[in-house]
């Protein structure tokens, strides 16, 4: 899953045609993809979306060095006198560096959960997983969803406390809905699992 940053700027973005002369002062290989520019090194293309606006898609993979991409995106934001967002809200250097640690740790888990399918202990795996889930999150109900290959919380449509029926589109009263967490918990759930079963943790 893409992973989509903005760079926004009250003044004027830099055209494609210097963004790609940037690129190749930094030594970064770079592709011309209609109006994007598509890095070859890292997963990452840009798109100048209007003059005050650049997107910015990374794909996050389980072995990406995080750093220099994060250090990259910064970069180019100091370049274009930029704030850089994630669905709206500003990011730091080390913001945006967490966020993409639990995406890739993300990716991390759910490739672990795959092995142990495959050698038999998936179940065991999780039911230590959710022992340490509920000890972070005691009065809530965590769950690693399978479909999502996330960690998510659990609510029930109506509940007190739970997701109001209005806000419950395609659910009925009752239901049991995941809903992905803030912050970054799959951090913290590849921190363990990692060392409790670190043959799941190698490829």
């Amino acid at each position: 899953m893409a992973t989509t940053l903005t760079l926004h700027t009250t003044s004027e973005m830099p055209g494609i045609d210097n963004l790609a002369r940037w690129l190749t002062e930094q030594g970064e290989p770079y592709e011309l993809d209609e109006d994007r520019l598509v890095l070859r090194a890292i997963p990452l293309s840009l798109d100048p979306a209007d003059p005050q606006h650049l997107v910015a898609q990374a794909e996050v993979q389980a072995d990406l060095p995080l750093t220099r991409l994060v250090d990259l995106i910064f970069d180019l934001s100091v370049l274009c006198g930029a704030d850089v967002l994630h669905q709206g809200r500003a990011l730091s250097r080390a913001g945006l560096w967490l966020l993409l640690a639990d995406e890739q740790d993300r990716l991390r888990i759910a490739a672990a959960l795959d092995q142990a399918s495959e050698r038999g202990n998936a179940d065991e795996v999780l039911r230590r997983l959710w022992a340490v889930l509920n000890t972070l999150y005691p009065s809530q109900d965590i769950r690693w969803n399978a479909d999502l290959h996330s960690i998510v919380q659990v609510i029930e449509v109506g509940a007190p406390g739970g997701l109001p029926l209005e806000e419950a589109a395609d659910h009925e009263l009752g239901d049991l809905v995941p809903r992905r967490l803030s912050g970054t918990p799959h951090l913290l759930a590849w921190r363990w699992m990692s060392e409790a079963y670190p043959s799941l943790s190698t490829n």
